[in-house]
């Protein structure tokens, strides 16, 4: 269930932060080797330490809100994810784990706390492929000994990442989903 001030608040601040939409007449290429028109960037509501505080706390309060009484471990992948993750278990009090991505065996590293038989909820930036949490942030968890049944995106472009997360039995949460309502907010705030 999104809750719509929240997402509203959210997303006129990344809005105006500096970098945070990028919009063009032609294309942007995306990491996941598609084109589209527009770039989000999560980690530039950085740019305003209040606003990225208030972020974080939104972040705290959905997870709280989807795991009441989370005792787990908070990961995050490298390196975007981990503007939110490391703040976020700090708040909630809970042991943090950064995966850093595959090296040249293939294998992600893991820093930070075990996983081992410990309940994993996975904090990342943005949603839209699947391509990390599928390829290596829940098979690393998985490999570690952790168990996760849910993960947590500041945006959620609501691409081909929303059918990757059921496909990997995951509930998704996002405190910015990029539905109609979004750009409805995003357009009336254009106009003002």
């Amino acid at each position: 269930m999104v809750d719509r001030e929240v997402q509203k608040r959210n997303l006129l601040a990344l809005a105006r932060s500096q970098g945070g939409f990028q919009f063009s007449r032609t294309f942007f290429p995306y990491t996941s080797s598609k084109i589209g028109p527009y770039y989000v960037q999560s980690a530039a509501i950085m740019t305003n330490g209040e606003v990225y505080a208030a972020a974080c706390k939104d972040m705290v309060q959905m997870i709280k809100d989807a795991l009441p009484g989370f005792k787990g471990v908070i990961s995050g992948g490298e390196s975007r994810d981990w503007c939110f993750s490391g703040p976020v278990a700090t708040a909630l009090g809970l042991p943090h784990t950064m995966i850093y991505k595959t090296d040249e065996t293939g294998q992600c590293k893991v820093i930070g706390a075990s996983m081992k038989d410990r309940d994993v909820a996975h904090v990342a930036d943005l949603s839209n492929e699947g391509s990390s949490p599928r390829d290596m942030w829940i098979p690393t968890i998985i490999k570690a000994g952790g168990k996760i049944s849910d993960i947590f995106f500041y945006v959620d472009r609501l691409e081909e990442g929303v059918q990757v997360m059921k496909d990997l039995g995951l509930n998704s949460h996002a405190i910015i989903p990029l539905d109609e309502y979004a750009w409805q907010v995003c357009k009336t705030a254009g106009k003002a």
